[in-house]
């Protein structure tokens, strides 16, 4: 079994204002706590342009039995970050096996949906409550404004859960296969290999409202609501790069690359080219110009491997929220 991320220490600023670990379902039972509803940007969006246009890969259709992710294996990254703690574990050889024969039945076509349903299910911690988080809880919240086109990728997840549930006798939870999908569809579209730690606990209700980031608010308000979650400017630069899948105009949307940086400084939307004006989303196109983002953006688009490693770091932690110490 490979070791699992590297992890970095926690500051002492940072060690008084972590949430403490998840509770268990027992001791949740029965009750509904909330935070106070936060209006925050979008991490992700799903891919619309490409199906608008009638477009389609020919490899979004393909059965990828031979091009099975190593994601499980570890990865390497130039970042560091908070060691997850309570239930998360490194899968068994036996559970590694049981998810490698799951994903042999999922297209390379759903990775953009996805990963996007990382991030919705993932957006919704607060740090202070210690609510929400990667809990499964997107399941119950696909009659959302910000859900929308959720529902198909979901299925896939549901899909994989029961075969592997029969075939390999293997029970993980939503919360820890949306992860685990996540992190196959980066690898498979050409992105980095990830480590994936398993034991989340699926939540039995949905999470608060309004928490999901808002994809027209300034950059301000982004890093703000990236802050609510625990994250910074870097995690929020690093995971935006996720856009470069799914249509919105950043290149190939089946690969991902750091094409979306390039594009960002271009800024094609204030092209007179009407194409080009309709590339990416609204807080894709405030990020440039924002003094903390733009310095990220430039290091992001010349290289292509500072990119990779600042994402698996920041995938890592976004992905385990509500369980680091």
């Amino acid at each position: 079994m490979a070791p699992p991320i590297r992890v970095r220490r926690p500051t002492c600023e940072q060690e008084r204002v972590r949430p403490r670990a998840r509770p268990t379902r027992a001791s949740c039972e029965g009750t509904s706590p909330r935070g106070p509803p936060q209006r925050a940007p979008r991490v992700c969006e799903e891919e619309s342009s490409c199906a608008k246009s009638g477009r389609r890969h020919a490899t979004s259709l393909c059965v990828l039995s031979s091009l099975i992710p190593q994601f499980l294996w570890g990865v390497r990254s130039e970042r560091t970050l908070a060691a997850p703690v309570g239930s998360l574990r490194a899968p068994t050889a036996r559970e590694r096996a049981a998810i490698k024969d799951g994903l042999s039945q999922v297209s390379k076509g759903k990775a953009p949906v996805l990963l996007r349903l990382v991030f919705h299910d993932a957006g919704t911690f607060d740090r202070e409550t210690g609510r929400g988080g990667p809990n499964g809880s997107v399941r119950f919240e696909l009659d959302r404004p910000e859900s929308r086109g959720l529902k198909r990728g979901l299925k896939v997840v549901g899909d994989v859960k029961e075969s592997i549930a029969a075939k390999g006798k293997v029970d993980l939870s939503y919360a820890d296969l949306i992860v685990v999908l996540g992190a196959w569809a980066v690898e498979v579209c050409g992105g980095p290999r990830m480590d994936v730690l398993i034991g989340r606990i699926d939540a039995s209700e949905p999470d608060a409202e309004n928490m999901i980031p808002d994809e027209n608010l300034p950059a301000q308000g982004i890093k703000e609501s990236f802050a609510r979650m625990g994250l910074d400017t870097l995690d929020l630069v690093a995971l935006s790069g996720s856009h470069a899948l799914g249509g919105k105009g950043y290149g190939d949307p089946l690969t991902f690359d750091n094409v979306y940086y390039k594009t960002l400084l271009e800024k094609p939307w204030l092209s007179q080219d009407s194409m080009k004006q309709m590339i990416g989303i609204p807080s894709d196109r405030v990020l440039p110009d924002d003094l903390e983002c733009r310095p990220i953006i430039e290091k992001y688009a010349s290289s292509q491997a500072a990119f990779f490693a600042d994402f698996a770091s920041s995938y890592a932690k976004i992905t385990t929220l509500g369980y680091s110490s």
